[in-house]
């Protein structure tokens, strides 16, 4: 491949990869519109918890294709937006995983701050090695 072909394959890598990231951006924003549509919704009802751990557990089965290709690092961010959207929404009503909530001891390890559920269902080796509060015990059993 010539230098001038290999610039021009950059460039048009470089431009794809704007345009992902544009569009990336874009769901993110639509994904937080939409969950403020939903949390809106749960309020209104009035019987629905703003964290439903069935729920997830649902949704990431659903996903687990796509989830378990990802890796640690890809899943902290899909877990902090998942947190961020709904903490923002409903704030002190969805558990705050990143800062280790559910642990019984911190750890600066990236797997400890992804949601627990989350990581069930695309890593549930990793999983498996997480000391649960006993507030967060059940979700051994989810």
């Amino acid at each position: 491949m010539s230098p001038s072909s290999r610039e021009s394959s950059l460039a048009q890598y470089r431009e794809a990869l704007l345009q992902l990231n544009s569009q990336f951006f874009m769901i993110v924003s639509e994904r937080r519109f939409a969950s403020q549509k939903i949390q809106d919704l749960k309020t209104e009802m009035g019987n629905y918890p703003h964290y439903d751990p069935a729920r997830e557990v649902l949704l990431f089965k659903q996903l687990q294709e796509q989830i378990t290709k990802l890796t640690i690092k890809e899943l902290l961010s899909f877990s902090l937006i998942m947190e961020d959207q709904a903490m923002a929404m409903a704030p002190g009503s969805y558990p705050s995983w990143s800062s280790g909530i559910h642990l019984d001891t911190t750890s600066k390890e990236l797997f400890c701050m992804i949601n627990p559920l989350l990581l069930k269902s695309a890593r549930p080796e990793i999983f498996e090695r997480l000391n649960f509060t006993a507030d967060f015990s059940f979700l051994k059993q989810l």
